[in-house]
């Protein structure tokens, strides 16, 4: 029986070395494939490696990529007869928080999704210069995270035909925050002031000439209808 048994677990037909992925936005099949490599070479009974289509648990992989990747869901199935079939569905991301060296994935309600390596264009990038970092797995509570949003909103709403916002600079002083395009020039805005009033000034001062970084350094809308340049 033993002899049979090795038999089986050793033939190369059944070694699993194929992984299909679906659901992906952001996570790639390297990155699955690198967290699940370990899973499948792991000892089954001192003489088997995991990685065989009769031994393998889905559930343990299950488990391990939605610890790896903060999933809303994971599927992980086997097919005959050296097949992995992975499907996901990923939390939604707006935004990218980078603080220090640190880079998160983090979403509409302040929650750190997963941590990335390098910075991607397709998202907001919130640049935090707060002397003291958060704790647990929310970068923001629910007013800063409010004043984020508008802010993401409004700029889509009124300016984005203009100039993209690809990044928010801030610090503890909340009456100053930083927005930078992908123009050149940064815009000064206050937090504490309504957010949609000088959106709107800003959209009034760019729709009066093609301002870009090479004619002007930033933009200063925090005191009313009165704006600064630099």
């Amino acid at each position: 029986i033993i002899f049979a048994l090795q038999s089986i677990f050793h033939i190369k037909y059944f070694k699993v070395d194929k992984i299909n992925l679906s659901g992906n936005k952001d996570v790639s099949l390297e990155d699955v494939q690198l967290s699940l490599q370990d899973e499948l070479t792991v000892n089954r009974f001192w003489l088997f490696q995991n990685d065989n289509y009769w031994l393998i648990k889905t559930e343990p992989m299950e488990e391990l990529l939605l610890a790896n990747y903060n999933l809303d869901e994971v599927q992980v199935t086997k097919k005959f007869p050296d097949i992995l079939d992975v499907s996901i569905k990923e939390k939604i991301s707006h935004f990218i928080w980078q603080k220090d060296d640190t880079l998160y994935l983090l979403d509409a309600k302040g929650a750190l999704n997963r941590q990335i390596q390098v910075l991607d264009d397709k998202y907001l990038i919130i640049q935090d210069f707060r002397t003291q970092s958060p704790e647990g797995d929310t970068a923001f509570d629910a007013d800063e995270m409010n004043i984020i949003n508008k802010l993401y909103l409004a700029w889509h709403d009124v300016v984005a035909d203009r100039a993209k916002l690809v990044k928010i600079r801030l610090d503890d002083n909340w009456g100053l925050l930083e927005l930078h395009t992908d123009i050149g020039f940064y815009v000064k805005l206050d937090a504490n002031e309504d957010l949609k009033e000088q959106i709107n000034n800003l959209q009034q001062v760019l729709t009066v000439g093609n301002i870009t970084g090479v004619d002007v350094d930033y933009i200063d809308i925090r005191f009313g209808d009165k704006v600064y340049f630099k």
